[in-house]
């Protein structure tokens, strides 16, 4: 294990401060990393020659392209485009994750090299204070995938080309130090290194060996080489700066000092990350001490010092956060309050809270620019998204915004409800069911609770918390079906003109399911339902199959209820299947259409469209896409057009059977569209030049064959998520001409050829709006007269103007009267007002109110002799279904005898 470090000429030795192992070159007391060594680079810069972030990235890839390594492109931060556990990739061994890993599929390339920019916000509330802590980070990386047939390199090697890579930037072998660990997580472990320099940690080298059982340790065929170096760090000690962030975003740094008037001072800056790497960072108790021990150092008084590091800490969190938004908006995340669009949203918030602070003038799209331009040098990629980036940007502040002011009322009366109840302050849950369903930071929170006297109570770690609660996906628990049979072979796949097929009966399950050898049913599965259809014996028993189910690769016929006595002594026979055939090929055409509409989608939409589910079906079918605003109807007539363009051009639909890993690397992770495919080999539908998927699903050979596409509506079903609705086909042909009908019909009701519908239908409803103006306007003017008449109806109880009537009124006017009667004529105290109809409305001024009669009481009083109920406000409320008037006078003396006993 050691006997390259051995070559090289380092000793094993032992740290006599925390009693880690270590190699070294040359004798020393420590282990070289922080908080045993401190921070020794700062203003002293280690290597030959200083590195920017994109200079340190294009050395790290060609060392290790000139060392047989073939370098590949970086993945999209978001993982679940390949694996279903976790949202982002937050280390370059996610890229390979499980499939690779598994061993199951082969690597794009072995061994490899790759820079990787990845995203982890566990650690978000300590960006911009530290010195080093980032929420998006570049991990280099050099992986090899070992096998006893193909090894590719080991312990050896791997030391080897790490001691070189860093000996050929310039870094003193001296001062270089591994470190012996071991790493474990993911089910796997496995023997590590942590290489260090002049205090800080620049690499880890990780051989996984080992599957984690309950038994112990189990050796893995598959043995990798796991590298992960951060190449932001070697650019940190190649420039000596007081912090990662000044060696990183170089340029957005000057421009976001310039704009805000804010002057770094290095000084400060300094001898903060120095005191902050001899410190574990987990929480704001340990960054108020950080900060103690600075204002110590520096004597300063620690609420001088926070308040001048406060601006300096924004500019490197705003820079660090638009540089993580820039990733996760081009690689497709649609900001939402679900999953990772949860993620990027909690993301932008926080940068626009920041730019807040440092009283930027500036909307978040100009910084974002500011960082795609710097970015889009080494990422062509998110130069072509800057349009789609910058548009969402715009879009989130404003809804942002929008929510602080809908917000403020919400937490208002939260603080007055907690206040009755005699809490002192708000319960974490509160806080984050404010953050996670109303979008209201705890910021907010925290200035209307001084605003109002109230602890906000805000953890110190408030975000941190939230994105750890969000950073996974949760896993449906599916209940397990144990089946001992050998895989259905999928006949379909072979012709899928074929409706009729011949098959042994295997088993039958559940008593009603049937397993056969082969099938050319198409179990549900990818959004597209199963085929129906029919299984004839041999004694010419008909059982109708309902539905066609897959488990692990076996395929479940259901048969109807009916036919479930027809089953005895099946197993073993030869059968004759036929699936219904007209049902087959609508869902055929149907299935090709979405690929259409979905290609024609992102043309008009954008290249961040991304497939967020869909079914198929008969009548119609649905696909909802990830887009950041409502589709508008001039889009969906595009969509409808370009679709309906490719069904015309005939083109081929082309079904091919290919490795995975050659799948990836031709067509990428755009394959994805219908969700991951499992499997080492994957079935790639294409239609070329528009759109390319694995699907497992049934296509036509032509896209002429769908025949027609009729988009029906638009909705949006979640944030974030828009839905599409259209019918194919027939069904399609059928939804045009049934708009014909309503189209037709309207005409005829109002006399006039279709052309002139828009017209007559708009000067119809502006000559009703004006009728009801007048109507309202009529009803006023007879509500002034009842209440006229009532004047003289009105009794004096106990010092107290009180009316009780039943009116011959509709609901409105009665409203309208009661109110007029206390409030604007002031002629009552209180009115209580019944219609024919059964509706009640209760008025009443202060007078009445100070007396303790409140009227939603009263409408329930007398709700309980006429035998309805209502409610409202102290001063009006109503009440409806008042079903027996004949004890109406009983009701109202009621009211009267409560009047007359005060005092």
């Amino acid at each position: 294990m050691t006997y390259e470090l051995e070559q090289l000429g380092y000793k094993k030795q032992v740290c006599q401060k925390c009693g880690n192992t270590f190699w070294s070159i040359r004798e020393r007391a420590t282990c070289g990393d922080a908080p045993c060594d401190e921070y020794e680079f700062i203003g002293n810069p280690v290597t030959d020659k200083q590195y920017d972030l994109m200079g340190i990235q294009k050395k790290f890839k060609g060392f290790f392209k000139d060392h047989g390594h073939t370098p590949i492109n970086r993945y999209p931060v978001l993982a679940k485009r390949w694996r279903n556990d976790v949202f982002l990739v937050g280390a370059s061994i996610y890229d390979f994750q499980p499939w690779v890993t598994s061993g199951m599929v082969r690597p794009p390339a072995n061994p490899l090299v790759v820079a990787q920019p990845s995203i982890r916000l566990n650690d978000v509330d300590n960006v911009g204070r530290t010195g080093r802590h980032m929420t998006c980070f570049t991990m280099g990386a050099h992986h090899a995938f070992n096998t006893d047939e193909t090894p590719i390199y080991w312990k050896n090697e791997t030391l080897r080309y790490c001691h070189e890579f860093l000996v050929s930037i310039g870094i003193n072998p001296e001062e270089i130090t591994y470190i012996e660990s071991w790493w474990k997580g993911g089910g796997n472990e496995g023997p590590s290194f942590e290489i260090c320099a002049h205090g800080v940690e620049l690499a880890t080298l990780v051989f996984i060996q080992y599957a984690t059982t309950k038994d112990g340790l189990k050796e893995i065929p598959l043995k990798i080489v796991d590298t992960g170096y951060g190449l932001e760090r070697i650019a940190w000690v190649s420039q000596g700066t007081p912090t990662a962030y000044d060696a990183t975003f170089g340029s957005v740094i000057d421009k976001l000092t310039d704009i805000s008037g804010v002057e770094l001072n290095t000084e400060i800056l300094s001898e903060n990350a120095r005191i902050a790497g001899m410190m574990d960072i987990e929480d704001i108790s340990d960054l108020k001490l950080l900060r103690k021990k600075v204002a110590d150092k520096l004597s300063l008084d620690p609420d001088m010092l926070k308040k001048t590091t406060a601006p300096m800490e924004a500019i490197y969190i705003v820079a660090d956060h638009t540089r993580c938004l820039s990733f996760m908006l081009a690689d497709g995340i649609i900001p939402s309050n679900v999953k990772e669009g949860y993620l990027a949203r909690l993301v932008l918030r926080r940068t626009v809270k920041y730019m807040n602070e440092l009283g930027l003038n500036e909307s978040l799209s100009d910084i974002m620019k500011m960082q795609v331009d710097y970015l889009s040098k080494t990422y062509p990629e998110i130069k072509d998204n800057k349009d789609h980036i910058i548009n969402i940007t715009d879009l989130e502040e404003k809804r942002y915004h929008t929510t602080l002011t809908k917000g403020k009322n919400l937490v208002k009366r939260s603080i007055k409800t907690l206040k009755k109840q005699n809490k002192k302050s708000f319960p974490t849950d509160m806080l984050i069911n404010f953050y996670d369903s109303h979008g209201i930071p705890p910021e907010t929170v925290e200035a209307i609770s001084k605003e109002n006297a109230f602890d906000a109570n805000i953890p110190d770690n408030f975000y941190t918390q939230i994105a750890a609660a969000h950073e996974e996906e949760e896993e449906e628990e599916i209940e397990e079906m144990e089946l001992n049979f050998p895989k259905t072979k999928l006949s379909f796949y072979d012709d899928l003109k074929q409706r009729t097929f011949t098959a042994k009966v295997l088993g039958v399950v559940d008593s009603n399911k049937i397993i056969l050898n082969q099938t050319i049913y198409y179990p549900e599965g990818g959004g597209q339902p199963s085929d129906i259809g029919t299984i004839t014996r041999v004694n010419g028993e008909v059982l109708n199959i309902t539905y066609a189910q897959k488990v692990d690769g076996i395929v479940l016929h259901h048969v109807a209820k009916e036919d479930e006595s027809k089953l005895d002594n099946i197993v073993g026979e030869e059968i004759t299947g036929e699936i219904d055939s007209k049902r087959r090929d609508l869902l055929t055409r149907n299935h090709t259409a979405t690929h259409l509409v979905i290609a024609s989608a992102r043309e008009v939409l954008g290249k961040h469209i991304w497939q967020a589910g869909a079914q198929k079906g008969l009548d119609k079918t649905r696909i909802d896409l990830s887009h950041y605003k409502r589709i508008s109807h001039e889009e969906v007539q595009e969509i409808e057009r370009l679709a309906n363009k490719r069904v015309q051009e005939n083109h081929p639909v082309n079904i091919q059977w290919y490795d995975r890993t050659d799948a990836e690397v031709k067509y990428g992770f755009k394959l994805y569209q219908g969700g991951i495919v499992p499997g080492k080999n994957i079935r790639v539908v294409e239609i070329p030049g528009i759109d390319v998927q694995a699907c497992a699903g049934t296509h036509c050979e032509k896209t002429g064959d769908i025949g027609v596409i009729k988009l029906l509506r638009t909705e949006r079903v979640q944030d974030g998520v828009e839905r599409l609705e259209y019918a194919v086909s027939d069904s399609g042909i059928k939804k045009i001409q049934d708009d014909d009908d309503i189209i037709r019909n309207s005409s005829d009701v109002f006399g006039v050829d279709a052309e002139q519908l828009p017209r007559t239908c708009k000067r119809f409803f502006n000559e009703w709006k004006e009728q009801q103006k007048r109507i309202k306007s009529l009803e006023k003017q007879l509500a002034q007269v009842k209440i006229f008449s009532l004047e003289n109806e009105i009794a004096n109880i106990n010092g107290y103007n009180v009316i009780t009537e039943v009116l011959d009124v509709d609901n409105n006017q009665l409203r309208e009267i009661a109110i007029n009667l206390v409030e604007k004529e002031e002629v009552a105290d209180i009115a209580i007002l019944i219609n024919n109809n059964g509706n009640i409305v209760a008025s009443s001024n202060n007078k009445i109110l100070e007396k303790g009669m409140k009227m939603g009481d009263v409408v329930n009083d007398i709700g309980k002799f006429l035998g309805g109920r209502g409610g409202g406000k102290p001063t009006l409320a109503q009440g409806a279904k008042m079903t027996d008037l004949s004890r109406k006078d009983e009701a109202f003396e009621s009211v009267k005898e409560q009047i007359r006993s005060w005092n």
